[in-house]
């Protein structure tokens, strides 16, 4: 499976001039910033509320996927605008799986900041691991470079900061708001009642987590320009620190995409919300831990099928992938503006 998503979501950027869904103007430009965890530097997507103007282009489509347009160094609307980071993925993860959401966000009003992450095809499932502590840090490091950058194309707010993650996304942005994973716990997640997602790939590559270090795994990502956290299907989030999470002084709002009953016990959020003070914690019922992909293409089903991979373009009956990212964009983004100093 990790082959076939590594290929079909490292998904490539095209001039175009057909739309994934309608919306106002979206603004794209590109940046590189310094990440010293990683030795090196990362891209950065930069979405932003733009006027008319800039060169179109066609962001995360590949044979499985439709991708998100926007227009290429658009003039900027008016204003300043909020700064949302977006981390998104699992620990492999294609470069623009989150572009419909940062899409969805810059029409309404919001700058997101949209880490590239590293080629999950050149990437071994030790190597993976590293991204559990890495892409905090790369959070982190983005933040520093905008506010430092006087030439970027938007005027942003930077009293005005959040962060937005998905699955081991979502593990970041905890960690951004003062949560720590314990090492303990982590290192018991693939234990036989334990609740990690990618054990059976780290058992094939025989990799045991009570050998990984547990300095790595504790340390701490608050990140106190955050001030607040959108969280949806995070890993890993039954292994954080309880102590860390009662310290945690930003608001925080906890999703999950499914019902009960079908919602992976590596992804539920439901045991975060007595722990954090003040969170709040929504399920989206008639969505699944897929419908945090990209909208699919016509062919993206039968290919899947004769892969014998997960559906990853099934969503329950009645649904439509679109309505339901329309939907949670609304939702994350009403939640922004509620929980952002004003």
């Amino acid at each position: 499976m990790r082959h076939l998503l590594s290929l079909l979501l490292s998904a490539c950027i095209l001039a175009t001039n057909t739309p994934a869904h309608a919306a106002d103007t979206i603004g794209l430009s590109f940046l590189s910033v310094a990440v010293p965890e990683r030795g090196g530097v990362m891209d950065v997507t930069l979405w932003y509320p733009a006027t008319a103007g800039g060169t179109p282009i066609l962001i995360g489509d590949s044979p499985l996927f439709k991708g998100e347009v926007a227009q290429h160094d658009a003039p900027p609307a008016a204003g300043n605008h909020p700064l949302i980071l977006l981390s998104h993925g699992g620990l492999k993860s294609g470069p623009f799986i989150g572009a419909w959401m940062a899409s969805r966000l810059a029409s309404k009003g919001f700058v997101v900041a949209m880490m590239r992450q590293p080629d999950p095809e050149t990437m071994t499932s030790e190597e993976s691991l590293h991204e559990i502590w890495l892409r905090p840090a790369d959070l982190s490091a983005a933040l520093t470079a905008i506010e430092k950058d006087g030439s970027l194309p938007v005027q942003i707010d930077r009293s005005r900061v959040g962060v937005l993650g998905f699955l081991v996304g979502g593990t970041s942005a905890l960690s951004l708001a003062g949560g720590r994973l314990d090492p303990e716990s982590f290192a018991r997640s693939c234990d036989s009642d334990g609740t990690g997602v990618d054990c059976a790939e780290f058992a094939g590559a025989g990799i045991d987590l009570h050998s990984i270090d547990p300095q790595n795994i504790a340390r701490s990502h608050l990140d106190q320009r955050v001030k607040a956290a959108v969280i949806v299907d995070p890993e890993f989030g039954a292994n954080f620190a309880p102590d860390s999470l009662k310290r945690i002084s930003i608001p925080v709002r906890l999703i999950n995409l499914g019902t009960p009953a079908k919602i992976w016990p590596g992804l539920r959020a439901s045991g975060l919300k007595s722990a954090i003070p003040g969170a709040h914690f929504d399920l989206v019922t008639d969505a699944s831990q897929y419908s945090a992909f990209s909208e699919c293409k016509p062919s993206g089903a039968p290919i899947l099928r004769e892969e014998g991979e997960e559906p990853l373009c099934d969503d329950p009956e009645r649904t439509s992938r679109t309505v339901i990212h329309d939907r949670l964009a609304e939702n994350v983004a009403a939640a922004f503006r509620a929980d952002l100093p004003q």
